[in-house]
């Protein structure tokens, strides 16, 4: 629209303040130059040891506000329990669902929370079997209850347990890749988050996370329903700008490193 008594409108008003809060005295005419493709060189040369990328994602984890335990393998199954009762005392939690994960099944966190009377559920193929059928909030007709019992039971369940296939240390990320027995609900649909990983799965950016992904699926046919990137607790804002924790996934998320 153009200019009326010297006020701009539209378009070319909000163009042109976009171009003074970057210090230009008008906008571009022309799409300025891309001379890199891709990955910078300087980025791309940038690699951390073991040790900095355990600091880096501590850091930015922790910045986000998630919490970090790091546990001595030897004393992992007794000492991530006894932190998974503590944060399941901490929420008021009596139901819990997890992956079935390998690293996860030698834990014996099933055991342990039930000796304490919470509920431990797992995702697995074909565990409909293992859930008793609930109560339906939406009632037998509504469309809740066509869902599987499985799927029932996990948007019940308020904390969720995971192993992160990759986790990205210069973001603070875990990166899940979801099928079969990891299902993308336990992480996506619970309040808090748990998620158990290796101190040597920890790597330095974002593409090595996505190529460690390509290599365990190069068919597209086979490749895994989603990847799931967590960065600290769900965020979320309005037009104002209000910030709300914990709308669209959890809102507490603990992080447990194995070293």
């Amino acid at each position: 629209m153009a200019p009326t008594n010297g006020i701009m409108h539209g378009k070319e008003e909000f163009m042109k303040r976009i171009a003074n809060n970057l210090g230009r005295k008008s906008p571009l005419t022309a799409p300025p130059a891309k001379p890199i493709r891709g990955v910078p060189d300087h980025y791309r040369a940038v690699e951390l040891n073991a040790d900095e990328r355990l600091d880096a994602f501590i850091a930015n984890w922790t910045a986000l506000s998630g919490k970090v335990l790091i546990v001595d393998e030897d004393d992992a199954p007794h000492t991530i329990g006894q932190y998974l009762l503590q944060v399941c005392q901490d929420h008021n939690i009596t139901r819990t669902v997890r992956w079935n994960h390998e690293g996860l099944n030698t834990l014996g966190l099933d055991e342990t929370m039930r000796g304490a009377g919470i509920e431990s559920l797992i995702w697995r193929e074909g565990g409909e079997a293992d859930v008793e059928p609930r109560p339906l909030p939406t009632g037998p007709d509504g469309n809740w209850s066509k869902r599987s019992r499985l799927l029932q039971a996990a948007e019940q369940s308020r904390l969720g347990i995971v192993w992160p296939d990759s986790v990205i240390a210069n973001t603070g990320t875990l990166a899940l890749f979801s099928e079969g027995g990891k299902g993308r609900s336990v992480s996506l649909l619970t309040e808090v988050l748990f998620a158990i990983f290796r101190a040597d799965q920890i790597v330095t950016r974002m593409g090595d996370a996505f190529q460690l992904f390509r290599s365990l699926h190069p068919e597209v046919a086979t490749m895994p329903s989603s990847l799931n990137l967590i960065t600290g607790p769900s965020r979320s804002a309005d037009i104002e700008n209000d910030l709300t924790i914990g709308i669209h996934g959890p809102g507490s998320v603990y992080a447990i490193i194995i070293q």
